[in-house]
């Protein structure tokens, strides 16, 4: 019997080696400081990857969201989490999450934490409020509906009309890097020293130069944040965006792709065309469209159109198939189920731009406001 007990302890001693060496990783310090500002850590908030978010609080009383990133040394961490913070300095919108502060911290074994510092916002994000809805067998109303998913478009706006100070475009060059001249504007440098891209492909600014969208390419209930007035949504988390346009030259590519939007784009909100990527096509900035139109479907109906199919509980397949269907009862306006119908065409070249989906919805808030 004292073999058995001796042998149950040491499994406990491991398990709670092991579970004290986790901690260690996940939680820092109670107080921490960044660039010379001290803050205090509340609680934790959430955890993806490596990646943590706490809450933390400044010697003022002001609450934030801290996103703590560990970077295992040989690996290309350090560098995607500079780039996520790259990426919030590119954008300055109302319904975009703003950059606070940021830090990086070589740790004695090597490896880095990063720290992203991002605004706080105690009403959580709109799967949180999707979730309650589903609880108390709730629903938005309509006018709330379409206001908060047009704003979210608007922000989604932004990516894919994205243009650099000064009117120089961000392009796409698949066969080779253009290093910028010396005297292009800051946001010029900074995009130039992405290397290593989602997508696999270069970057080069060009000066006047052909167009090219970024794309947020994860859109999703859980990646938009609401604002303490409950009606302003703030579209979050970028370690999934990018310059929009990939062409897809051979298999090779094809199948990178996939493996991408399978790493970094949710299954259920994931367009068709990232499914199964065609050698010969162009992915373009339309997959944020067709997970637009699935997180419409959720703030609707509870959860995106494709975890309530028929293809035997696949979501690729209701994916590839166009398997959805809108419930039957009454709750919205048949512009809003149109509007979704749209919104998910299969066809990225048939699907609408940005620009015409957030013109449909301002004829369809005319038409809600009238009545």
């Amino acid at each position: 019997m004292s073999s058995v007990i001796s042998s149950l302890l040491e499994v406990l001693s491991s398990v709670l080696g092991t579970f004290s060496s986790f901690a260690g990783c996940c939680i820092p310090n109670a107080n921490l400081s960044i660039n010379g500002r001290a803050y205090r850590v509340v609680k934790l908030l959430g955890e993806g990857g490596f990646s943590f978010v706490y809450l933390v609080q400044d010697g003022s009383g002001n609450f934030y969201a801290l996103k703590k990133i560990r970077c295992t040394l040989g690996t290309e961490d350090a560098e995607l989490a500079q780039r996520e913070i790259d990426i919030y300095q590119l954008f300055n919108h109302k319904n975009i999450i703003r950059l606070i502060d940021s830090c990086t911290i070589s740790e004695p074994d090597g490896n880095k934490t990063v720290y992203i510092l991002l605004p706080y916002y105690s009403k959580g994000n709109l799967q949180d409020a999707i979730n309650r809805n589903n609880l108390n067998q709730n629903h938005f109303p309509e006018q709330y509906l379409l206001k908060i998913f047009r704003d979210v478009c608007v922000a989604v706006r932004e990516f894919h009309t994205y243009t650099a100070n000064g009117g120089t475009k961000v392009l796409y060059d698949a066969q080779q890097a253009i290093t910028p001249d010396e005297d292009h504007r800051p946001e010029e440098a900074l995009l130039s020293n992405v290397h290593d891209q989602p997508t696999g492909d270069q970057l080069r600014v060009g000066e006047n130069g052909e167009f090219v969208p970024w794309v947020h390419k994860d859109i999703k209930p859980g990646n938009v944040l609401l604002s303490d007035d409950g009606e302003t949504p703030i579209l979050m988390d970028f370690g999934s965006a990018c310059p929009a346009r990939v062409q897809i030259n051979n298999r090779q590519e094809a199948l990178h792709q996939q493996d991408l939007a399978a790493e970094h784009c949710t299954m259920p909100f994931r367009a068709p065309e990232l499914f199964d990527v065609k050698v010969g096509t162009t992915l373009t900035e339309k997959v944020d469209i067709w997970s637009l139109g699935c997180t419409l479907f959720a703030m609707a109906y509870g959860q995106s159109p494709f975890e309530m199919n028929d293809q035997g509980g696949s979501v690729a397949l209701a994916v590839l198939n166009n398997q959805f269907k809108i419930p039957d009862e009454s709750l919205y306006s048949e512009d809003v189920k149109e509007l979704i119908r749209w919104l998910l065409t299969t066809d990225p070249a048939l699907r609408p731009d940005i620009h015409q989906v957030i013109d449909r919805l301002n004829d369809i808030l005319s038409k809600v406001a009238d009545t």
